[in-house]
């Protein structure tokens, strides 16, 4: 039975004057550097920089190097399909699911013939499925690996699988229960739907995809629990619930043609697979199916770790398609409520001369960026109706100037040696020879300001009004 109820959310004038917080991610298909602008393929960023994960590498490598960090380069990658999509200025449409998306989410890039991946443990019965349909078990633990002449599956110390297995495309993985995967680092997790192992015909013979397959509801504790600390309420919960189902149903749909839909770190959303949290799965239970809508299509639910107190646009933080224009994503209104948040205000230090680098190394052909030298200034010389910064003009030693976003400065900042800003809101001069930055916030600042909705629940709000203010506007429906 679908409920056709909807919830209306409208922007309150009695919302408490503090501050808020935001960050997304992003994907690709192809190993390119994430340096998501409108002249480079744009990260969904949306996606989250998972509160905790972020924030806890973040302060383990401010202990380290001084600096932030964005992870490894492949968390750091630009979705070429749906970042180029939101760029569009054609209209896309995002119809509301009538019923249950199943999400594709890989779990890693396989590049070589000596990479093996372990799957379940000893004794688990496995089924095993081929391109064509033939299925075949075997008991675990198993090891799957691809050479020149196809797949090649270990189980019970033999290596064994039927020909046509072997030059299947894709072979899929699965097992009541859940079947657990060891990555490279001996860390083991579960996964509860099937896991698909699909050659890249595009690449080399021994690379592929790890891809699962499991149904959104069964997906986003697992996002709850990678985006979120555990000592966060039950509406901070729910309120992330509700923005994460949002923003992968937007993925499903805009990514139907292509292998898969997310990925399972900050360039998506944080996704830990199966875990045994009980206020995630509670959070994702108390809004099963829910999804913000603005008329008949999906809101995508973009999010971010700190806005530093003022919103950005679906616009300036995403791109000018207009699936990221609707009233929703305009912004909340005033001040935010991340106040507390680490980086609500910062400072860091860097080389002019490397920012300068990375500016260029982002920048298309041609384009005044493509000539900066050594950055000596950054200076705001546009802010949005929020008080947001987000023009910048930088300013190179040899009197050069240039006009960008700070959200294209942000997505350029990702090659800088000691990790990208926090956020392209930011000023900076030269003092000493080194480049002085005083910023605000963590992420680009659209939508659901993960700190801010802690501060929320802490004070007392529900998920409803939480949505109410970062979505102004916004419809919450029962979709499945």
């Amino acid at each position: 039975m679908r409920f056709e109820k909807f919830f209306r959310a409208t922007t309150s004038s009695s919302v408490p004057s503090t501050r808020s917080s935001a960050f997304l991610g992003s994907q690709d298909d192809d190993p390119i550097p994430v340096m998501n602008s409108s002249r480079t393929p744009r990260s969904a960023e949306v996606i989250s920089m998972g509160c905790r994960f972020w924030f806890r590498t973040c302060c383990l490598l401010m202990i380290l190097v001084g600096s932030t960090s964005c992870g490894d380069r492949e968390d750091q990658k630009a979705t070429r399909i749906s970042d180029e999509i939101r760029d569009q200025p054609d209209r896309i449409r995002l119809p509301i699911p009538e019923n249950e998306p199943i999400v594709r989410v890989r779990i890693r890039k396989v590049t070589g013939s000596l990479e093996p991946v372990d799957f379940a443990h000893s004794g688990q019965t496995v089924s095993i499925e081929d391109g064509n349909g033939r299925m075949i078990t075997r008991k675990g633990p198993l090891t799957v690996r691809r050479d020149r002449d196809g797949w090649i599956i270990r189980a019970a110390d033999t290596w064994t699988v039927p020909a046509s297995f072997q030059s299947s495309d894709w072979i899929s993985l699965a097992s009541e229960g859940g079947l657990e995967l060891t990555d490279d680092t001996g860390e083991t997790r579960r996964y509860a739907g099937s896991l698909r192992c699909v050659h890249l015909p595009d690449q080399k013979e021994t690379t592929w995809d790890l891809i699962e397959y499991v149904d959104i509801e069964s997906y986003l504790p697992g996002v709850l629990s990678g985006e979120l600390f555990g000592h966060w309420g039950l509406q901070c919960q729910a309120a992330q619930a509700i923005a994460a189902r949002s923003f992968v149903t937007m993925e499903c749909i805009l990514r139907q043609k292509k292998r898969w839909d997310v990925v399972d770190t900050p360039g998506s959303q944080v996704y830990l697979g199966v875990v045994e949290d009980p206020l995630s799965h509670q959070a994702c239970d108390m809004t099963s199916g829910m999804i913000l809508t603005w008329g008949p299509e999906v809101v995508p639910g973009y999010f971010s770790s700190c806005c530093g107190g003022r919103a950005a646009t679906g616009v300036e933080a995403i791109g000018p398609n207009p699936i990221n224009a609707v009233p929703p994503l305009k912004g909340h209104a005033g001040d935010g409520y991340c106040q507390e948040a680490p980086l609500y205000e910062w400072t860091r230090e860097c080389s002019g001369r490397d920012l300068g680098r990375a500016i260029r190394r982002s920048a298309s052909k041609g384009s005044p960026e493509k000539a900066i030298g050594t950055v000596e200034r950054i200076i705001i010389i546009g802010r949005n109706r929020h008080g947001r910064g987000v023009r910048l003009q930088i300013r190179d030693t040899a009197g050069r100037r240039v006009e960008m976003t700070s959200e294209d400065l942000l997505q350029s900042s990702r090659s800088l040696p000691g990790g990208a800003l926090y956020s392209g809101w930011v000023e900076g001069r030269t003092r000493g020879g080194r480049l002085e930055l005083s910023g605000h916030g963590y992420g680009h600042g659209a939508g659901l300001c993960q700190y801010g909705s802690a501060a929320m629940d802490k004070a007392g709000k529900s998920f409803w009004q939480m949505i109410e203010f970062y979505y102004p506007g916004a419809e919450i429906k029962k979709a499945w």
